[in-house]
């Protein structure tokens, strides 16, 4: 951290290696230093959803999107989440959003994508394959 003390990544990462209680204080820190992209804003909603803050959780992945919809890890996530809290439809909204989008980043994205496992694999199908290897 003190040597990237702006990188998305790190911050997302930090949020989640705090105890319960400091979370949310440290995602106030990751979204002044590391402004707003879109793995910051994600870690944000995944914080919302480990607290079941369903309606936040769901606001919160879709500002991830509106930050890049080009992150595909951001569309894998809210897809994993619209699973396990979500109706049919919604479910099927980002999927049509995510299609839409054609997102090409983020590292979990990026390596379901280019496994060779998955060459020729429609958005649709990457997209599935993301949200089930997301932990």
């Amino acid at each position: 951290m003190q040597e990237c003390p702006t990188s998305p990544l790190l911050w997302s990462k930090a949020i989640f290696m705090e105890q319960p209680q400091q979370r949310k204080g440290r995602s106030v820190d990751a979204l002044k230093k590391a402004g707003e992209h879109p793995a910051v804003i994600l870690a944000v909603a995944r914080l919302f959803w480990s607290e079941r803050k369903i309606e936040k959780a769901r606001a919160w992945f879709g500002n991830a999107i509106t930050a890049d919809q080009d992150w595909g890890d951001a569309w894998g996530w809210w897809l994993k989440f619209e699973r396990q809290h979500g109706e049919k439809e919604r479910q099927e909204g980002v999927v049509e959003k995510c299609i839409a989008a054609q997102p090409h980043h983020g590292p979990v994205w990026q390596a379901v994508a280019k496994d060779l496992a998955n060459v020729g694999k429609s958005t649709q199908e990457v997209l599935e394959l993301v949200a089930d290897k997301l932990e």
